[in-house]
């Protein structure tokens, strides 16, 4: 009988919350990756193409969408939470674990943007991981020093009306004019993501915003090693410029590696030749997961 490429799975937090995503099971046992595609970005963005990918090449792995996003609990819809953001996958790390296909010594992450950022906080803490790939990671999440104090109004309103029994306030991911409510420029995002489908939820909770604006992990990013660190950086990314993530890169410690992809963005890094996006992440993992 044909092995299934994907199949459906759900798991419990420590909180109790069920998660539930794809799980893309290997030919045999061996490694394991688990993969997200970032802010409020659920498991059918990006990520399905690149667990096959991995798959093929004898990666057993998952994908799954966190607290409040798409197809998993959690109230209320669309609030992230950096923290409990980082608990998720360390649980979704203690699910994977027990699977007979992975094997538990050998589990690598994979986290794009927002969640290159989000995985490297978790490898500081769960020594399970073996290896980290950060694909254009967003370093730096406190967005423009403008918009602060009125994102802050919002979120303490925001509060005050939760507390009195009205529904929470959402922003916009992004504007009318392709900007977020951090001020990062997404451009033609959400039409892209409409024209191919996919269920991305233009709103995110006040709070969210609170969060983001306060949350800073730069702190984390020596002590990450001895865990193997491998950073993927569209040449003219747009949303966080090459330069940070290099100055962010030269404070982790190693073992480490810069993969700058010439002449990409943020968004077109893994269009038309895929295998070039992906085979130094492939080696990296082989050679410090020795596989």
């Amino acid at each position: 009988m044909a092995q299934l490429s994907r199949e459906d799975i759900e798991f419990k937090t420590l909180d109790g919350i069920t998660l539930r995503g794809w799980l893309y099971p290997a030919e045999k046992r061996g490694p394991g990756i688990i993969l997200s595609a970032g802010f409020n970005m659920p498991k059918d963005v990006v990520v399905p193409d690149i667990a096959e990918w991995y798959r093929k090449r004898g990666f057993t792995a998952l994908i799954f969408d966190t607290f409040g996003i798409g197809s998993s609990d959690g109230e209320p819809r669309n609030d992230s939470d950096m923290h409990r953001r980082i608990d998720d996958f360390m649980d979704s790390i203690t699910w994977f674990s027990q699977h007979p296909l992975v094997d538990q010594g050998k589990i690598a992450v994979w986290g794009l943007c927002f969640d290159g950022n989000i995985m490297l906080a978790t490898a500081a803490s769960d020594r399970r991981i073996a290896a980290v790939v950060a694909v254009a990671p967003m370093m730096d999440t406190t967005g423009d020093p403008e918009r602060r104090e009125a994102l802050l109004e919002l979120a303490l309103a925001d509060r005050a009306g939760r507390i009195a029994g009205e529904e929470p306030m959402y922003l916009p991911l992004v504007d009318e004019d392709g900007v977020t409510a951090l001020g990062q420029p997404l451009g033609n995002f959400f039409s892209t993501m409409e024209g191919l489908d996919m269920p991305v939820e233009n709103r995110v909770t006040a709070n969210t915003y609170m969060r983001c604006v306060n949350w800073n992990m730069l702190h984390l990013l020596p002590k990450i090693s001895p865990t193997p660190v491998i950073m993927v950086t569209p040449e003219h990314d747009q949303v966080f410029p090459a330069s940070r993530q290099k100055e962010a890169f030269d404070m982790l410690l190693e073992p480490k590696e810069h993969c700058i992809l010439l002449g990409r963005n943020h968004f077109d890094w893994m269009f038309g030749d895929m295998d070039n996006a992906f085979n130094k992440q492939l080696d990296f993992l082989k050679k410090h997961m020795q596989l």
